[in-house]
């Protein structure tokens, strides 16, 4: 074997090793990002059971056409919604942390900052709306608060949908783009 062969082999191998090194190091980047964003799904179960908790208790309200119990039920699922937009805070601070290299994993980590900021954003209307409808009293202003937290209701609700199919697309850039690295 000359000294150029040898040269070439030595340099091949230095590129494989790069290279291998590059990819462990998106992949550990990739199961990094994914623990952390993992973490939404069952806050996301959370939020949509307190959704529902909320929903059977108005219904359970209107039926009884109680009033007081329309409101309480308000209420409760207000707090409830602020003790998960203060995990979903912390989550959010917790993906902020991650340090990254890989700029292709930094787009889709700001990506899903920013969507899981709004749907937190949007959680917090919904929470200000329940509250609002946990403190309207029968009244000509009582009604016109009731249909201000029925409108914001209904925003924050459309807000979050529109939030949640895109957090779909992210989640299946984020699958495409680390399946790749593998």
């Amino acid at each position: 074997m000359d000294v150029f062969s040898l040269k070439h082999g030595l340099v091949a191998i230095a590129i494989v090793v790069a290279l291998a090194g590059c990819s462990a190091s998106k992949a550990s980047q990739c199961s990094k990002l994914s623990d952390s964003v993992n973490k939404m799904r069952p806050l996301a179960s959370q939020f949509q059971q307190a959704g529902e908790t909320y929903e059977a208790a108005v219904k359970a309200a209107a039926t009884k056409n109680d009033f007081n119990a329309f409101k309480a039920a308000s209420a409760s699922s207000a707090n409830a919604f602020n003790r998960l937009i203060a995990d979903l805070d912390s989550l959010i601070k917790e993906i902020e942390a991650i340090d990254l290299k890989d700029e292709t994993l930094l787009a889709l980590k700001t990506r899903y900052l920013q969507n899981t900021s709004a749907m937190n954003s949007a959680f917090k209307d919904n929470s200000s709306a329940l509250t609002a409808f946990s403190t309207i009293e029968s009244s000509p202003q009582g009604l016109k608060t009731q249909q201000k937290a029925a409108t914001d209701l209904t925003r924050s609700a459309a807000t979050i949908q529109n939030l949640v199919v895109e957090e779909g697309r992210l989640v299946a850039d984020f699958n495409n783009y680390c399946i790749e690295q593998k």
